[in-house]
């Protein structure tokens, strides 16, 4: 269950999900601080690595 009362969420305090270009840890969404318009999370790229551009609708 996700706790309402955390504002601010470090990378360090949740999961990351792992992809071949690196990682990403939701520091903003449902599961983490019940947030239900907004999600956010911080991306750590290794020197080198990236993806394809892309939009979200």
């Amino acid at each position: 269950m996700a706790d309402r009362s955390k504002v601010f969420v470090y990378p360090k305090d949740v999961s990351a999900f792992g992809f071949d270009w690196g990682r990403l840890s939701l520091t903003v969404a449902p599961e983490v601080n019940g947030a239900e318009r907004f999600s956010g999370g911080v991306v750590d790229l290794p020197p080198g690595q990236g993806h394809t551009r892309h939009n979200h609708p």
